[in-house]
């Protein structure tokens, strides 16, 4: 398959995605953040939000029957509690309109995404834009992943929720020399089958009306290969779709690993009204004199995301607290030391003293480079009239992340948060974006 130029050249042309979900009434989460002074005081502005508010506006006078929101981030996105919970939110209010996109089959270990049950079986080959061992290869799409089959006895399988149908299903396959058919079947009965075979490796949708259906299987022929780049659930009724996609460990230099022509040609179908970007938490854990020119980096992909979906709004999340206890001071993941903030001296020489396994380190703190990457992104959004959103506003500032651990709001990483963490979250996310929504 011929490599194709990667979406590091997006910054000429574009295409990308991102976002959040959630699961209860507008009332309840603005009251939940009605107390946090910091975050009533930073809701996004009209201007910022244009696009979204006006297609959620033509949402409820019925002059459209879709809004879709993009989200890819790391893995407070990879885990669909923070953009389940959002999903849920923007739906209880404008109308479901489905899953959306997914990326294919159980592409990682912990893939639990809400509304949906996924599951494949056999030995499908999962390929990983967030890999370095496949990572460059020009074969991802917006899904960020490609998972390849061949035997009929593979199959993958996507089942709505208890209580839950849809309408429509889509698939998108790469098509390639020598593909191979992949048969589809709805609710048990065969729906068609979408033939593989092109005479280059690049990316073809397939949909199929499915009223009232809960199961969809996807299985190949036997024929010859097959790479499944997504898939996607949708309902008949106007309403909001959030695609979520995250990425265990990713920077948003991830973004760059994507064929910028599939990505483009996505973005166009979908026509997402609002883009959330959520990365820099592991950013802040590098050193962040191997960041280099950080601004300009995170500058290309909101340019090349707002050249893809000129009409879309971008929301920036920036970077929860998080904090690090070095491994050279023995600790173990249940550890009860304090956490402290650094000083100005530890900030401008932490790297050299991590380095040098400096005990004056051995206590939780937020590593010096996370504070750098949020107030550069704050910076740039700011630059280019995007909201930015301050996540660790949420948890009260440094050391959040360490008091939200001992409030079992988050996890004893003090990295990744808990269900709660990230609903609270979502909740509060939700509030400040329609706070200023005049729609009905």
């Amino acid at each position: 398959m011929p490599p194709l130029r990667s979406i590091a050249a997006l910054l000429a042309a574009g295409a990308l995605a991102l976002v959040t979900t959630a699961c209860i009434g507008q009332s309840a989460a603005e009251d939940s953040v009605a107390g946090d002074t910091q975050l009533a005081a930073n809701p996004a502005n009209s201007s910022q939000l244009a696009g979204f508010y006006k297609a959620l506006a033509d949402l409820q006078g019925r002059r459209t029957g879709r809004v879709t929101i993009v989200q890819i981030g790391d893995s407070h996105t990879a885990t669909d509690h923070f953009s389940g919970r959002l999903r849920e939110l923007f739906q209880q209010r404008f109308g479901d309109g489905g899953r959306g996109m997914l990326p294919p089959g159980s592409p990682f270990p912990y893939w639990k995404p809400y509304q949906v049950e996924v599951s494949q079986s056999g030995k499908w080959q999962v390929l990983s834009s967030n890999s370095s061992a496949n990572g460059d290869a020009g074969i991802y799409g917006l899904s960020g992943f490609v998972v390849r089959g061949s035997k009929s006895s593979e199959t993958m399988v996507l089942s709505a929720s208890e209580g839950r149908v849809f309408d429509r299903v889509e698939v998108e396959v790469m098509r390639q020399p020598r593909g191979g058919a992949l048969d589809v079947f709805i609710d048990g009965r065969s729906a068609g089958v979408i033939d593989t075979r092109g005479n280059v490796y690049d990316i073809y949708r397939r949909g199929f009306d499915a009223p009232g259906a809960a199961n969809v299987e996807l299985r190949p022929r036997g024929n010859g290969p097959v790479d499944v780049a997504d898939w996607a659930v949708y309902r008949r009724g106007p309403g909001v779709v959030l695609t979520s996609h995250g990425f265990s460990g990713a920077q948003v230099n991830l973004l760059g690993r994507w064929n910028e022509l599939f990505v483009a040609e996505q973005m166009r179908y979908l026509h997402p009204a609002l883009i959330i970007v959520a990365f820099g938490t592991n950013e802040g854990f590098a050193s962040q004199e191997r960041l280099g020119d950080y601004a300009a980096e995170f500058r290309g992909r909101l340019e090349a995301l707002r050249r893809a979906a000129p009409g879309a709004s971008i929301v920036v999340v920036g970077p929860p607290d998080a904090n690090r206890l070095p491994s050279y001071c023995g600790r173990n993941i249940g550890d009860k030391r304090p956490c402290v903030p650094l000083n100005r001296a530890e900030s401008a020489n932490y790297t050299s003293m991590l380095s040098h396994n400096d005990r004056a380190l051995c206590r939780w703190h937020t590593p010096a480079a996370i504070d750098y990457v949020r107030h550069v992104q704050e910076q740039v959004a700011r630059q280019m009239n995007v909201y930015f959103w301050n996540w660790a506003a949420v948890q009260g500032g440094a050391c959040g992340a360490d008091r939200w651990a001992r409030q079992e709001l988050a996890h004893r990483d003090h990295v990744h948060m808990r269900q709660d963490g990230y609903w609270r979250s979502a909740d509060q996310l939700f509030a400040s974006l329609m706070r200023n929504y005049r729609g009905r």
